[in-house]
């Protein structure tokens, strides 16, 4: 792989973040309204991610309909993601005590080179990445 075509998927995952986070984090915070227990995260797959197939399939699963075949923008159950959350950027940027309500929405993009990953304050009001 070309060295240039990695650092455009760099800069493609940033503008997903900035294109997409405030409506990402508008949907985290209606379900955490709605279920203030449970914890979430944003998924930004590109269409020619490896991982496309597999969520496509976790998508259809959980909704009973067939995803679309482009670029794939959501929310999902935040176990879905904490495996690699845990293993590329550790916890401390995302993870509350049990007790505590969710103040941060980690956001995954996958992109065909690997993955890139935002977090986005949940608090009312607060400034957004």
């Amino acid at each position: 792989m070309d060295p240039a075509d990695s650092f455009f998927q760099a800069l493609d995952s940033e503008q997903l973040l900035k294109e997409h986070g405030r409506s990402l984090v508008a949907d985290a915070r209606e379900l955490l309204r709605q279920d203030p227990q449970a914890r979430v995260a944003g998924m930004i797959t590109m269409p020619d991610s490896p991982d496309a197939p597999a969520i496509r399939d976790f998508l259809a699963k959980m909704t009973g309909q067939a995803p679309p075949n482009g670029l794939m923008v959501g929310t999902v159950p935040r176990a879905a993601v904490e495996p690699l959350l845990r293993a590329r950027t550790g916890t401390e940027h995302w993870l509350e005590q049990g007790w505590q309500p969710q103040r941060v929405l980690p956001v995954v993009v996958s992109t065909r080179d690997g993955h890139r990953f935002g977090f986005f304050p949940l608090a009312e009001g607060a400034a957004e990445a």
